[in-house]
């Protein structure tokens, strides 16, 4: 699985609407059967998280929305931030229609299978 960072280096990345996102940190890791990938949303409702792949890209997309309480007014806005993007792209060893995904306290774990002629096998030995 090649996981090359797509986005720039740089934390912040504007939309096309003039948003700006920050790029998530991530941490990947590996089994004998698949990768996993772990990244930190904080402030995200489930809802607001979108996935997909395309063309071999795997893209989060994760909006914030700013609530007030009922019954305050905002006196200072400081946080501009308005959500999460990043994307990697997926090699040929993976099977990207099984991809799964599972979302608890601000970190969103994803699960991507390798392909069965990517998985480790052990190999017996035959003693004669």
């Amino acid at each position: 699985m090649n996981l090359m960072k797509k986005d720039a280096a740089d934390p912040m990345v504007e939309s096309k609407r003039g948003n700006e996102y920050r790029i998530p940190p991530a941490d990947i890791l590996e089994t004998d059967n698949d990768y996993q990938i772990l990244f930190d949303i904080p402030g995200v409702e489930k809802e607001d998280i979108n996935l997909k792949v395309e063309k071999g890209i795997l893209t989060l997309t994760a909006e914030c929305a700013k609530r007030l309480d009922e019954g305050f007014e905002c006196l200072r806005s400081e946080m501009t931030l308005s959500g999460y993007r990043r994307s990697f792209e997926l090699g040929d060893g993976v099977n990207s229609e099984a991809i799964s995904a599972d979302y608890r306290n601000g970190t969103l774990k994803l699960t991507i299978p390798k392909r069965e002629e990517q998985k480790t096998r052990q190999i017996k030995i035959a003693v004669s």
